[in-house]
């Protein structure tokens, strides 16, 4: 009897070594995606309600993770340089005219981020200005990226569209607010092996897609995203910001 004991003691300590060897070395710094924050929108699309966004941003500040921009985080990575282990990233997609009192809650947190602005968008109804979007950049915490010219689904363009998409976004934000554009995300998350490469052909840093990918290995140009919701409360953010929650999620294949 003793000795069956000991063996399944054993047995318990090697399980949990071994999955806490497993989960060490699968953790992925959570990259946050938001949309709208339009509390009209909560029910039939991807929006956050302020109230909801300033709570989330209390939690992460009551929880002393550390906040850091796209660009910082995408650098570390190409100098292969270590990644803090409480790091995360917080993006937002479209570049809604409904963004402006977000920023201004991140900026009450000092929390960086990135929104990714669709060229074509920019000044059309519902959408932010260019005037909006210098006055949000005095915010030295808000960073731009691009979210292609018009929002298409990349892996179903040809060689001339993709590379007007990709090279003619960044050329164009760049000359419009007068900087770099490092970062890109994919319109749908969408991407294909053609994609990745004329990504980095371009000249970006990286790109974020959502879910999608052949692996969990970690690829710049196909950094996966975790949806923010409405409904997330402090345990389920919790969980998505604890760098193992696309671990137990089925991956999307790109293509």
């Amino acid at each position: 009897m003793k000795k069956l004991l000991k063996l399944t003691f054993s047995f318990l300590v090697l399980f949990f070594l071994a999955f806490y060897l497993y989960l060490y070395l699968h953790h992925a710094t959570p990259i946050l995606m938001y949309h709208s924050f339009d509390k009209k929108r909560v029910e039939d699309y991807a929006a956050v309600s302020l109230e909801k966004f300033y709570r989330q941003m209390e939690f992460i500040k009551k929880s002393k993770y550390n906040v850091a921009s796209l660009s910082y985080y995408c650098k570390l990575l190409k100098d292969k340089k270590p990644i803090p282990r409480n790091l995360i990233v917080i993006t937002i997609d479209d570049g809604y005219k409904d963004n402006l009192p977000a920023f201004k809650i991140l900026k009450q947190f000092n929390f960086p981020a990135t929104v990714f602005l669709i060229t074509n968008e920019i000044g059309n109804p519902g959408f932010l200005s260019k005037e909006e979007i210098i006055s949000s950049l005095k915010n030295d915490e808000i960073g731009i990226g691009s979210h292609t010219n018009t929002h298409p689904d990349l892996s179903k363009l040809s060689d001339k569209e993709l590379k007007e998409e990709l090279t003619g976004s960044k050329s164009a934000l760049g000359k419009m607010f007068n900087q770099n554009i490092e970062t890109l995300a994919y319109p749908g998350g969408a991407f294909n092996e053609k994609v990745l490469k004329d990504a980095d052909d371009s000249g970006y840093l990286c790109a974020c897609a959502t879910n999608r990918g052949f692996s969990r290995s970690l690829n710049r140009f196909a950094l996966r995203r975790i949806k923010v919701t409405d409904n997330d409360n402090d345990f389920t953010l919790w969980a998505k910001l604890s760098g193992y929650y696309n671990i137990f999620k089925k991956i999307k294949k790109p293509y």
